[in-house]
């Protein structure tokens, strides 16, 4: 394996790491092997529909994906599920979830609505105080001047 004769398994790509007290992935890239350093793995835990409206996924093995380093464990990835959209497929991830609402206006979020379920769409300012109205990211109909429970702000959207 060090003289490059066959490839360096798993198991002792650990073992190599635990010895030189190096991160495997070091290990790795040194034995030509390319890792991504700026992704990690995380659960898509949610799907948006075509109005815009989110819905747990109820697998106990929910499809991953690769995920942006700066999204926060706390975050939450979730896929566009909505044939007839051109953004069908997309996947949006998440920062974790804040009861500062008004100070997210013009981003897209994730907002949670008292007593109506989440969303996702750009926060506008409501009529009342307290209040927003959100042009949903998918869909047409935008949702105007509901009390927010909180906001989650989307930190990146993949296109497939």
């Amino acid at each position: 394996m060090l003289r490059g004769r066959r490839t360096m398994t798993a198991d002792e790509a650990n073992r190599i790491s635990g010895l030189l007290t190096i991160p495997v992935t070091e290990v790795l890239a040194q034995a030509g092997i390319q890792i991504e350093e700026d992704a990690r793995s995380m659960p898509v835990k949610a799907t948006i529909d075509a109005r815009g409206a989110l819905h747990p996924v109820a697998s106990k093995n929910p499809r991953r994906v690769v995920a942006p380093r700066d999204v926060p464990a706390a975050g939450l990835a979730m896929q566009v599920r909505a044939p007839e959209l051109l953004q069908d497929g997309w996947v949006l991830f998440a920062g974790a979830f804040d009861s500062r609402v008004m100070a997210m206006i013009d981003r897209v979020a994730v907002v949670e609505i008292v007593g109506d379920g989440r969303v996702v769409g750009t926060i506008k300012r409501g009529y009342d105080d307290g209040r927003v109205s959100i042009v949903p990211f998918v869909g047409n109909a935008n949702i105007e001047n509901v009390e927010p429970r909180s906001a989650a702000p989307v930190l990146w959207i993949r296109p497939v």
